[in-house]
């Protein structure tokens, strides 16, 4: 079984585990590998599974500066061809599925699970909005600010709802692992600098690779209005995901395992056919 590490301890950089076809696993902005704990063991039984926290985010490498998007995709890639994986499939969440689809673009995904993706914006003034959103709250707890960050069970008390719906469906250790991960970020002021970030993604349409976006109902960083309309192709499937938040894998375990082996499965049927 997966664990987290002892309560308090820096969390390793990464996870790799399992046996099959290798599967990667990139998260949000903010938080860590851990966010993806509940999932790891089940989807370990059939694949192998390689887990990083990204560069400047709490225990993972030190970032070289400035940070983009795309010398996160770069890292990303690195870490394919240290394992020694041509391709892989490839399940993201927020940041981490802007990630996965850039990946995508460069040709490493065998399929391409993006949970609440970033980088699809409806427009660049959606995303200008979505940053100053963010300016107003990082402060609130401690990031992006030398202000020491709000007390542990206040920032919890913030920090949850904003990444499930349902707070009280994440365990306490993992709940206690994302608050200690958020004030240890440390580039999200260089994020939020990255010329490319209006724009976003805007190679969607020219994937071939079979593509699964879900978007959760109750999504309060990244809601449905800063999206456009996303068509269902061939190659790409869009569907809400209900009753969830922004990081739905720490309330709803089962049904993220469920979806991504919905995706590995459509990417099977695709190469047999």
């Amino acid at each position: 079984m997966v664990e987290g590490g002892a309560a308090g301890a820096i969390p390793k950089p990464l996870v790799r585990t399992g046996r099959g076809e290798p599967l990667l696993l990139l998260h949000g902005v903010l938080l860590t590998w851990q966010s993806w704990i509940p999932v790891i063991d089940d989807l370990a039984t059939d694949h192998e599974i390689l887990a990083p926290t990204l560069p400047g985010h709490y225990g993972g490498p030190e970032p070289a500066r400035p940070v983009t998007v795309a010398a996160l995709a770069d890292f990303a890639e690195a870490l394919l061809d240290e394992a020694g994986w041509p391709t892989a499939h490839i399940v993201g969440n927020s940041l981490g599925g802007w990630l996965a689809l850039e990946l995508a673009a460069r040709g490493r995904a065998r399929s391409v699970t993006a949970i609440a993706p970033a980088g699809l914006w409806r427009t660049p003034q959606a995303a200008d909005a979505l940053l100053r959103k963010f300016l107003v709250f990082g402060p609130v707890v401690g990031i992006s600010t030398d202000q020491p960050p709000a007390m542990p069970t206040m920032l919890r008390s913030l920090l949850l709802p904003l990444l499930a719906h349902r707070p009280a469906a994440v365990p306490n250790q993992l709940a206690k692992a994302m608050a200690a991960a958020v004030t240890r970020c440390t580039i999200t002021t260089d994020l939020t600098r990255d010329p490319l970030l209006p724009n976003g993604f805007t190679a969607l349409e020219a994937l071939t690779t079979p593509v699964t976006i879900l978007l959760p109902q109750h999504d309060r960083i990244l809601p449905a209005h800063l999206y456009p309309t996303l068509p269902t192709t061939p190659t790409l499937d869009v569907r809400p995901l209900t009753g969830v938040g922004h990081v739905p894998m720490l309330e709803a375990p089962t049904r993220i395992i469920a979806e991504v082996r919905a995706t590995l499965t459509r990417a099977a049927g695709r190469q047999s056919a």
